[in-house]
């Protein structure tokens, strides 16, 4: 009989059930140790993806280029005012300082440039219809009688808004400017003040327009003032077409050949030529000059040019071969009205030296010239060419050019890393002029791959800006994890 208070046999029995204090003992610590692990992982984290200072970008571009090369001499007219502009460039020289002085013609360019404002052209396209009006007869026939440049029209006629501008600028017709200003602004005297207005506006202040055709010679202007004019006409692709036209039809004067001749040559473009006896051989040309694969528009004034002496009309008749006898004797010529009657004359020897030219009662500022602009042209086209052949390419940078640098600072050292163009920045330029340059820059993300855009260089001289791409020449350096972990 076993002893009181045993249960079962004295060995052999299994080992007493883990008390519920002792389980949540195990629940905490297996807690504790997934806390601290994965805070641990979190420090760690952390510590590895703390984010690095952000690079230090640093452009390097000198604020400005110059052109390269010596200033050009330019073969400025011996006698008058000359001028030259490149609108791209934004360079204009003139031949010294200058005065008003009548410009004839070179008017109606602004005479087009109001009708255009006013009345806006497509290139190509014909426009309104203008009716010729009875005041556009009689002034056509004031004009012919004061043996005025025009083109002729007869009443009920109708013309488009092209047509009329291209008899005005490459016929130079008087009557036409006139009757595009009655069209445009109902009065001459109101058109006036528009085309001063407008001169005005245009910086050409030396200006002066009192009618619409340049035939007064109080419209007065200078050289450069007449490009300031031309610049803008040629900035008109209307305007521009319209005077690069080598010649023009109309109904009743048929086909006829621009006056400005040399358009299609020596890549002249344009644009308009003037003369009288007071203003003498006036000339604005504009060429299309190609430098270096780039084209580029040059304008040349030339005011108050020399021109032939004029010829009587009797003395365009076929002169006589010389005689190789004595000639009979002459009869005597009537008197010229109002004129003593001429003494008897007897036989004569043959004349030894050719006879002087016919006289005339026509004043001489209404006596024809065969050709007003024969020493004008030679002048303003070695000017022409003189300022084509001064123009410089000029590369301002280079593809994979350095022009800054990405500097990250880690480690207590800096780490640098070049910044390039993407591509060449070219420009046509005067010798001596300025190429302004700039950044714009943008920031460069730690480790920041090799070819990442980080801005862009400007580069500008006169209207041309070239806008060239910079990126990164290699990979930004960063640290390793083992150092983010130690030091960060």
């Amino acid at each position: 009989m076993a002893p009181r208070g045993v249960v079962g046999g004295a060995s052999g029995g299994s080992a007493p059930p883990t008390s519920p204090s002792r389980r949540r003992l195990f629940r905490w610590l297996a807690l504790v140790i997934v806390v601290v692990v994965v805070a641990g992982g979190w420090v760690v984290s952390q510590r590895i993806n703390h984010p690095l200072a952000a690079p230090a970008l640093l452009a390097g571009l000198p604020s400005s280029l110059t052109v390269p090369g010596p200033s050009p001499t330019l073969p400025w007219p011996a006698v008058g005012q000359g001028a030259v502009s490149i609108p791209a460039l934004r360079y204009a020289a003139q031949s010294g300082p200058e005065s008003p002085v009548p410009i004839a013609s070179l008017t109606k360019m602004t005479n087009a440039l109001v009708v255009l404002r006013d009345h806006p052209l497509l290139p190509g396209a014909s426009g309104p219809a203008i009716t010729i009006t009875a005041a556009d007869v009689a002034e056509y026939n004031s004009e012919v009688h004061n043996d005025q440049s025009t083109i002729p029209v007869q009443l009920g006629e109708v013309l488009t808004e092209r047509q009329m501008l291209e008899a005005m600028l490459t016929q130079s017709a008087n009557n036409i400017a006139y009757s595009l200003a009655l069209w445009d602004a109902g009065t001459t005297s109101v058109f006036v003040a528009e085309m001063n207005a407008l001169a005005m506006s245009l910086g050409a202040t030396s200006s002066h327009y009192v009618d619409v055709s340049g035939y007064d010679p109080s419209s007065v202007s200078t050289a450069a003032d007449c490009l300031r004019i031309a610049a803008a006409g040629m900035s008109n692709p209307t305007f521009a077409q319209v005077v690069g036209l080598s010649s023009i039809t109309l109904p009743l004067m048929g086909t006829r050949p621009n006056i400005v001749s040399e358009i299609g040559s020596d890549n002249v473009v344009g644009i308009k030529s003037g003369y009288t006896s007071k203003a003498k051989g006036c000339m604005v040309l504009a060429a299309n000059e190609t430098v270096d694969g780039r084209q580029v528009q040059v304008l040349a004034a030339v005011l108050g040019q020399p021109v032939p002496p004029p010829i009587p009309p009797s003395s365009t008749t076929t002169a006589p071969p010389p005689r190789t006898t004595a000639p009979p004797t002459p009869t005597t010529a009537p008197p010229a009205p109002g004129a003593a009657p001429a003494p008897p004359t007897t036989a004569a020897p043959p004349p030894t030296t050719a006879p002087p030219s016919p006289t005339t009662t026509i004043p001489e500022d209404d006596l024809e010239v065969p050709d007003p602009f024969r020493y004008t042209r030679p002048v303003i086209e070695t000017l022409l060419d003189a300022t084509e052949a001064a123009i410089v390419p000029l590369t301002a940078s280079t593809a994979g050019q350095p022009v800054g640098t990405v500097t990250a600072y880690w480690g207590g050292n800096p780490h640098r890393v070049e910044v390039v163009t993407s591509r060449a920045a070219l420009l046509l330029g005067w010798p001596g002029q300025r190429v302004l340059t700039a950044t714009q820059l943008q920031t460069v993300p730690p480790g920041g791959k090799a070819g990442t855009p980080v801005g862009t260089g400007l580069f500008a001289l006169g209207t041309q800006i070239e806008a060239v791409p910079l990126r990164l020449a290699a990979t930004v350096p960063e640290p390793s994890w083992w150092w983010r972990l130690v030091h960060n």
